[in-house]
């Protein structure tokens, strides 16, 4: 009979959805009777340059005793480069600026011509936008696997098929603005690279995610661990398996 996700895989809030500005710990789980742990953690706007690190944590008890980083485990989020969601916003766009995406570069022009990614600057914000969108959805010179749509002159990226896109983008000229709206990044652990007990020392045997923002972003993030010895018991407020 197979088994449920939810009867293999402990699920866990690892640190509560906030706007968070620097460092912020969450709790500390116990890792004794699991293999290994997935940290996922979810960011939302970020402005050109922010970034957002995610460190794992151990410590001797859930009470954090001796915490420590979790040697050579960090991941970092940064604006603009293979996130989920972005915005491009277009403001009085001039002839040569161009934005590139995903390698592909989109050059303003006096008129369009969208097989060879150019598209029309000549109208207002809206209109060289919802050319813009024109080029970025073209049937052949388009970016794969994205879509574009417009809502007065700020261009929004999202995978056409969600989750299996990642979107980076580059703006020359300074008319074109671009920001994140939503980025998910993790960090894995298996039990073998926490500290054992040494020369009398309690072993290391609970883990936390620390992520560190460098700027206020929205973040939240999930810890999944694995059922190494048992089925695990979910503590949610909620939950549904179907028939």
């Amino acid at each position: 009979m197979n088994k449920l996700l939810s009867e293999i895989c402990k699920v866990d809030i690892a640190l509560t959805a906030q706007s968070l500005n620097g460092a912020g710990t969450g709790q500390y789980f116990n890792m004794k009777k699991c293999r290994k742990a997935l940290f996922v953690w979810e960011v939302g706007a970020m402005a050109a340059a922010a970034t957002s690190a995610a460190q794992v944590m151990e410590a001797q008890d859930a009470a954090a005793t001796g915490a420590q980083a979790l040697t050579g485990l960090t991941a970092t989020i940064t604006a603009n480069t293979l996130v989920a969601e972005m915005t491009l916003t277009l403001a009085t766009v001039l002839v040569g600026d161009t934005v590139t995406i995903n390698g592909l570069t989109y050059t303003a022009a006096a008129a369009a011509d969208l097989p060879n990614r150019v598209f029309d600057q000549s109208g207002t914000d809206t209109q060289d936008a919802a050319s813009l969108v024109l080029a970025i959805n073209h049937a052949t010179a388009g970016v794969p696997g994205v879509t574009a749509t417009n809502a007065a002159g700020v261009v929004t990226l999202v995978a056409t098929e969600p989750g299996e896109v990642a979107i980076t983008a580059t703006s020359v000229g300074g008319t074109i603005t671009i920001a994140t709206l939503r980025a998910i990044g993790y960090v894995e652990v298996d039990h073998t690279m926490m500290t054992k007990a040494i020369a009398g020392a309690a072993a290391y045997t609970h883990l936390a995610l620390r992520v560190t923002n460098s700027a206020a972003i929205l973040t939240g993030a999930v810890l999944v661990r694995d059922n190494a010895r048992y089925t695990p018991v979910q503590y949610v407020a909620a939950a549904d398996v179907g028939p």
